[in-house]
């Protein structure tokens, strides 16, 4: 009961100013409906109470075996394991992201269909599982980060210039999406379960991080070669 306590109170903190700042404007600047205001507040407080069970999970469940889990790769010692392990976990990851649907539902509707939910989802969930094996072997490897970065978006700067303004904007939206309290938990636990077995203490710290950053960029990658591919130059 003290966890559930202490982690409700940590978001109320977060969120009553957020929910605070709305309802003065709903009643001020922007007049709503007092009904609206009402179903507000509701929804902010299920927002509550769920952001709270959601956190202890992933105190108690998601970052323990997401650590256990890059412990057991590393110690497998075997580069296939690896990348098979990366697309796996970083595919159903990103297909369990509460806000990469969100995203793909407003591309959707925006679209008028043109690009559907389960398209932008599948297609970022690829992405993501790619990068995550790549990043995996980054840290197995110690490949340094400033290079694996620069290689990336060299590759996307290129990438930029053949994406059509519209999916220039879904694919760094999308990037955005992919971080989302699912994900990013799990990657992390993920990173230190890979690099804390080295025995080099500096590149298991240095290896800890930067993992997030670079499943990131697979979103944004994965949605350019989409717009390469399917050649759509109007979809708004």
């Amino acid at each position: 009961m003290h966890e559930i306590a202490r982690k409700f109170k940590e978001v109320v903190i977060a969120v009553a100013p957020i929910t605070f700042i709305v309802v003065l404007l709903g009643l001020t600047i922007t007049p709503l409906e007092t009904p609206m205001i009402f179903r507000f507040l509701i929804g902010s407080f299920f927002v509550m109470v769920g952001l709270s069970i959601f956190l202890i999970g992933v105190d108690i469940g998601i970052t323990p075996i997401g650590k256990n889990m890059g412990s057991v790769i590393v110690k497998r010692n075997k580069i296939l394991i690896v990348i098979a392990a990366g697309l796996v976990l970083g595919f159903f990851i990103s297909i369990a992201e509460p806000d990469l649907h969100i995203l793909a539902g407003r591309v959707q509707l925006v679209t008028a269909g043109m690009i559907t939910k389960v398209s932008i989802v599948g297609v970022v969930s690829v992405g993501i599982a790619v990068l995550l094996a790549l990043g995996l072997m980054r840290i197995v490897y110690n490949i340094p980060l400033n290079v694996f970065f620069t290689v990336i978006y060299l590759i996307i700067l290129i990438l930029s210039f053949f994406t059509t303004p519209e999916f220039l904007a879904i694919s760094f939206d999308a990037c955005g999406a992919t971080t989302g309290a699912l994900t990013v938990p799990f990657v992390l636990a993920l990173a230190v379960g890979v690099s804390v077995l080295k025995k080099d203490k500096k590149a298991s710290e240095n290896g800890s991080f930067g993992l997030v950053g670079i499943i990131s960029s697979g979103a944004i990658i994965a949605v350019m070669v989409m717009s390469i591919v399917i050649k759509t130059d109007d979809l708004v």
